[in-house]
């Protein structure tokens, strides 16, 4: 039987040392890139196999990841814009020869505490694509000392990908405001670090540029909440000075509002704009085609992978409290008119 291809096989050919090896099939950043390549393209005619059982053995490390997604927001998994980020991380993380593991959130009185369940898989790492952060078991787990990687929530000695929400607000503002829009509500989501840095956009903006911000063009709205959301979209247009704009917290809220109002008989955005957040696939099927914010999940679920393997294998090269912003797109959409600033 032919001898497997090894690192000292590699490393000879290229006339390189058996570390920079390693950092090449790594896709370490302290590399050149073309050093980087032709390391690569070696082993690739080579057809070499990492030996991640071998690697395991000597490093102790599982190559399993957990992944939590806490009691009472299960049903985010079924959400598209958590569903994307989770798919690009388990792409991520599969292609440097890690896999994935749920970590069991029931109710169920016999179950492990998420801290247990750690401990008895051997996790290298967790990912944290949405928690309940008051819930006393995950708090157990944030506090522990193992590589965490979370989304949108900044926690001390731990990774965060966030969205760009301060950054992407804005310029969607800065959008609805182009198109003559002056007067603009906002039925925001509940009170967390995403609507944080939402509604101080909107805050700011409307400051910025003399705009009034009347009590009653603000509402809370849980996120993906389509009763409440058509409710509070019928308590706006019933105002006797009734924005020419309403922003909803999500998408999917957004849809819920512009069905309210199509039952009313209004037409979008002839008679009153609209612009949701997040991009996911529901505004490409309703018409008018939603103005939104798509959020790059793809990079998001890239970051969280790399960054999290990162503090994994070299844990002394990031340590401490990081947070990585990733921009999103507005989406022009249909959604919102160009208005006669003179009638607004």
């Amino acid at each position: 039987m032919k001898e497997a291809v090894s690192l000292r096989d590699i490393a000879k050919i290229c006339n390189v040392s058996i570390s920079t090896v390693s950092k090449a099939m790594n896709d370490r950043a302290d590399i050149s890139i073309s050093k980087k390549a032709e390391i690569q393209r070696v082993a690739k005619e080579l057809n070499y196999v990492p030996n991640y059982m071998a690697a395991t053995l000597k490093s102790k490390k599982t190559k399993n990841i957990g992944v939590l997604l806490s009691e009472n927001t299960g049903t985010n998994l079924l959400h598209e814009h958590f569903a994307r980020i989770l798919n690009s991380f388990k792409d991520t993380v599969e292609e440097r020869g890690y896999v994935i593991t749920f970590l069991n959130a029931s109710n169920s009185p016999n179950r492990l505490s998420y801290m247990e369940q750690c401990k008895y898989m051997n996790f290298d790492g967790v990912f944290v694509p949405c928690a309940d952060y008051q819930n006393e078991q995950v708090k157990e787990l944030l506090a522990a000392d193992m590589p965490l990687v979370v989304i949108d929530h900044v926690l001390p000695n731990h990774i965060n990908i966030a969205s760009n929400h301060l950054g992407d607000m804005t310029r969607m503002m800065q959008l609805i405001y182009d198109r003559g829009h002056r007067k603009i509500a906002f039925i925001h989501g509940e009170h967390n670090e995403v609507t944080r840095g939402r509604l101080e956009a909107y805050r700011k903006f409307m400051t910025e540029h003399n705009l009034p911000i009347p009590k009653e063009y603000l509402y809370t709205c849980p996120y993906r909440d389509n009763e409440r959301a058509s409710a509070l979209t019928k308590a706006v247009l019933a105002l006797p000075n009734r924005p020419t704009c309403i922003l909803y917290p999500d998408d999917l809220t957004a849809v819920g509002g512009l069905t309210t109002m199509q039952e009313a008989g209004l037409v979008i955005p002839r008679d009153i704009s609209i612009a949701g957040y997040d991009g996911i696939s529901v505004i490409n099927i309703v018409r008018p085609r939603i103005t939104t914010v798509r959020q790059d999940t793809v990079s998001m679920g890239i970051q969280a992978g790399n960054k999290l393997i990162g503090r994994i294998e070299f844990p002394e090269a990031e340590p401490g409290t990081m947070t990585v912003v990733v921009d999103g797109m507005v989406e022009p959409g249909e959604s919102t008119a160009v208005v006669n600033q003179r009638h607004n």
